[in-house]
C-alpha cells in the first residue's frame, strides 16, 4: 500500500443550484448509476444539487489521492464512482462511501483502486476526506471558517492551519509546506521531504485539510 491523502472543500451558497440539477451538468459528474443511487436520499431532506456536490467532493478528493500516486493522472469524474453511500445514523455524523476509480494503463488498459469516503455537510459547507483504510486510523483532518475568500490570503490560512496540527502530532516546529513537481503539497523538515502525505483545500471563506501520519 503507498500512502497518500485527498480532501475537498465545496461551499454550497457559492453554487447555483438551478444549474446544478440540470442534466447537461450534473450528467458530466455522475454517471447514471449515481443519478439513481440518489433516490435512497428522497425525503432524507439531502436536496439533489447538494447530493450532486456531495459526490463531486467526494470524487475530487479521490483524484487528489491518486494524483499523488500517480502524477500523470487527469480529473476524469465520470472515472470515479461512488458505488455505495450511507448518510449519517446513530453517532456517526458523517456520509460514508466506498468509491471506486478506474484509470487508463497503457493504451488500452484499466486500473481499479478502491476507497472510502467520511463527508460531512454543515451550514452550508460540505467537506470530505478520503482513505484506503476504511476506519482512516491515520488520517488527520481539519476544517476552518477565515475572513477573507482571497486566493492568497486562503492558501496562507489552510497552511498555517495543517501546519500547527502537524507540528502537534509529529512534534517538530522546522516544518514547512511545498509543492512536488505534480502540484501536490508536500510537508518538509528543513530541507528533508517527509513520507507525510497532505491534501489542501479552500472554498470561499473555508479551508481544509488532511494528511496521512503512517509512514510506509
Amino acid at each position: 500500500m503507498r500512502n497518500s491523502s485527498g480532501n475537498d472543500l465545496v461551499y454550497l451558497p457559492a453554487t447555483r443550484s438551478e444549474r446544478t440539477r440540470l442534466p447537461r451538468f450534473y450528467s458530466r459528474i455522475l454517471t447514471a448509476a449515481e443519478v439513481e443511487g440518489f433516490a435512497r436520499f428522497v425525503g432524507s431532506g439531502l436536496p439533489f444539487d447538494h447530493y450532486v456536490w456531495l459526490c463531486w467532493s467526494v470524487k475530487e478528493s479521490v483524484y487528489k489521492y491518486q494524483k499523488r500516486l500517480f502524477p500523470e493522472l487527469v480529473f476524469a469524474p465520470l472515472r470515479i464512482e461512488v458505488q455505495q453511500i450511507d448518510p449519517p445514523c446513530g453517532d456517526l455524523d458523517f456520509y460514508a462511501g466506498i468509491v471506486v476509480a478506474q484509470r487508463l494503463v497503457g493504451p488500452t488498459g484499466v486500473a481499479s483502486q478502491t476507497l472510502f469516503s467520511r463527508t460531512w455537510v454543515r451550514d452550508g459547507v460540505i467537506v470530505t476526506i478520503v482513505s484506503e483504510d476504511q476506519q482512516f486510523t491515520d488520517t488527520h483532518w481539519g476544517f476552518s471558517a477565515i475572513d477573507s475568500a482571497t486566493y492568497a490570503d486562503q492558501s496562507a490560512a489552510v497552511r498555517k492551519l495543517a501546519l500547527g496540527e502537524l507540528s502537534s502530532v509529529l512534534s517538530r516546529d522546522d516544518l514547512r509546506l511545498e509543492k512536488d513537481a505534480a502540484g501536490c503539497p508536500i510537508v518538509l523538515a528543513g530541507d528533508q521531504p517527509l513520507a507525510i502525505p497532505i491534501s489542501l483545500a479552500h472554498h470561499e471563506g473555508f479551508i481544509a485539510y488532511s494528511f496521512c501520519s503512517k509512514t510506509v
